[in-house]
């Protein structure tokens, strides 16, 4: 069996990825400069929304814990024949910074807003990466009349490994200390949205692909990992669990193809 410690130094490894992207983004100065009609109101704040193209489907686009939607650009060019939808969730800027909980329930209503605001079209295909995948999963439970297909690429999930107090605890203060508050804001919510997400039913039965990357996971970490995404197809007639070792936890960017291919799939 896997042990506590594994699994933390797993999930550290992913922490020190996500210092040195988001350090990477800060020093590029690449932040985007926001215009009324990308900015969508989702209560006391406003987000950052890019959309692009038009057609018969709407693609959108849940970032990972400390991406903005700059991470899906290599997949961005699907609006040549679609409408694709990305935004930044509160305090990824140049989205405005957000004081209440930001609990998965919160952050999947506010997707709810922007795709209310944005979709051009009555039901949308949600992608969801990391963080983001949880996102989506809720969403879906929540509003399956508003959800066409689910695309998971590498997703969080509750029954994979042991966070405890303590870890959480220590993620929200290393990402305090690197001046990442409203990442921290997010992982401070991790165990709560875990217990939430535990108890949540079944996706709705509507098509679902999983890509799950097994490259930088050891031993049984990977059947742990994989065995855990495949729950994911509990209850959906039009399930396809794809596994990789050729790209590591950032598939769409190591390995866009892929997820180009699945997103394909989903619309054909």
């Amino acid at each position: 069996m896997k042990t506590i410690k594994s699994t933390i130094n797993t999930l550290m490894l992913a922490i020190v990825a996500l210092l040195l992207i988001t350090s990477c983004s800060n020093d590029d100065d690449n932040t985007p400069t926001p215009t009324p009609s990308n900015m969508v109101n989702v209560g006391d704040y406003n987000l950052y929304t890019e959309s692009f193209g038009e057609g018969n489907h709407t693609l959108v686009f849940e970032s990972g814990l400390g991406d903005n939607y700059e991470s899906w650009y290599q997949l961005l060019d699907l609006s040549e024949t679609n409408q694709v939808i990305a935004y930044n969730r509160a305090g990824y800027e140049p989205s405005e910074v957000a004081i209440n909980d930001r609990n998965v329930i919160q952050l999947a209503e506010e997707l709810h807003q922007v795709i209310l605001s944005k979709s051009q079209n009555d039901r949308v295909i949600l992608v969801g990466h990391s963080w983001g995948g949880k996102v989506i999963r809720y969403y879906a439970v929540q509003h399956p009349e508003m959800v066409e297909a689910l695309l998971f690429v590498d997703p969080s999930h509750e029954g994979y490994g042991v966070v405890t107090q303590q870890y959480e605890d220590n993620l929200v203060e290393n990402l305090n200390n690197n001046g990442l508050f409203h990442v921290a804001k997010e992982a401070e919510q991790m165990l709560e949205d875990f217990q939430i997400l535990n108890e949540l039913p079944n996706l709705p039965d509507v098509p679902t692909i999983v890509l799950t990357s097994t490259r930088d996971r050891i031993g049984e970490d990977k059947t742990n990992w994989s065995n855990a995404h495949a729950t994911l197809g509990d209850g959906v007639t039009n399930f396809t669990h794809v596994i990789t070792e050729n790209s590591g936890h950032y598939i769409q960017i190591e390995e866009p193809q892929l997820v180009l291919e699945a997103i394909n799939e989903l619309l054909n």
